[in-house]
């Protein structure tokens, strides 16, 4: 009697998991066939909403089905960040990952109950070559030149920085650490006012995105020292790594899903977002916002991720601000 019984539970067994195996694929060949909700943690008009609506607008005709940009916003990105993580993993919620939502608030707000391996990452769709940017009367030249004279007089010169829990201000407090670099630190709201304060004196120098950066780079009124990656606006512009300096001194933002997303959506999902980024007018609306359109691979794409994670774990743990722990 056991065994009969033993033998047809392991048949049922078998036949449960060849079924939830085979479920896999029969939904996964039809996707998508219903409208898809791309989440934002951020407002409307902002860059990361703008960022998505681009990249939607394009897999819409990709996928022949409405991608509708959602924007969940609350708690600094924290609200739509967790919503995403934890929404069912069919292909149906796909997330704007960046270096905030997916770094930085997991490692700091508490009651960010998930992580950024919380995420299959899809594909980046594109870069923020980001700058150290100084007056254009400033002495120096390249952020050697800062470097050299900051540690002649420690704690003078004034990093403006972008907002208190912005990635940029920990990404340059890791440069000041890594370099022995000390300074004097001011807060601003944004990036906007950052830049103000280094244009009328106020502070020697920042770190911002390119659309606080640009226009007034462009202008000649504000001279970059260092950019994230080579630039075809700044050709001139020297690199971080260039000037010897190590890490990831750029943003960008690219297409996540929630962890368990069948890979064939997954790869359906990268095909078409490679092709996004190759699409002329797609290259066009991205260079609009002083960005770069720029793919990469999910699995390129989390290499560099777990890379910026440590670094910012690091940076953070020392600041005592790693709530989420």
């Amino acid at each position: 009697m056991f065994k009969t019984l033993r033998t047809a539970l392991f048949g049922m067994g078998a036949f449960l998991l060849a079924g939830g195996l085979l479920a896999v694929p029969a939904q996964a060949s039809d996707y998508p066939n219903k409208p898809i909700q791309l989440v934002s943690p951020y407002g409307a008009g902002g860059d990361s909403d703008l960022t998505a609506r681009v990249w939607a607008e394009f897999a819409k005709k990709k996928l022949g089905q409405p991608v509708v940009v959602v924007n969940k916003t609350g708690g600094g990105g924290l609200t739509g960040s967790l919503f995403a993580a934890k929404a069912k993993p069919d292909g149906y919620t796909l997330f704007l990952a960046q270096a905030g939502p997916n770094i930085i608030i997991p490692l700091t707000a508490k009651g960010a109950n998930y992580s950024f391996d919380s995420f299959d990452y899809i594909a980046r769709i594109m870069v923020a070559n980001c700058a150290v940017v100084v007056n254009k009367d400033a002495p120096w030249n390249n952020l050697k030149e800062f470097e050299a004279a900051a540690k002649k007089e420690p704690g003078k010169l004034v990093f403006a920085s972008p907002a208190a829990t912005s990635w940029l201000t920990f990404a340059m407090r890791n440069w000041f650490t890594g370099t022995g670099v000390q300074v004097k630190q001011v807060e601003y709201k944004s990036g906007g006012e950052a830049a103000t304060a280094v244009l009328g004196g106020h502070a020697d120098m920042t770190f911002l995105f390119p659309q606080n950066y640009a226009p007034m780079a462009s202008a000649d009124k504000l001279k970059i020292l260092a950019i994230g990656t080579k630039s075809d606006v700044y050709p001139n512009a020297p690199t971080f790594a260039e000037q010897g300096y190590e890490g990831n001194y750029y943003g960008w933002a690219g297409i996540a899903a929630p962890k368990g997303t069948p890979k064939e959506i997954l790869d359906r999902l990268a095909a078409i977002s490679e092709e996004i980024v190759k699409d002329p007018e797609y290259i066009k609306a991205i260079k609009n916002m002083n960005a770069t359109p720029d793919y990469s691979t999910g699995e390129a794409w989390m290499k560099q991720l777990k890379e910026q994670y440590a670094e910012m774990n690091k940076v953070l743990t020392d600041l005592g601000l790693t709530g989420n722990k």
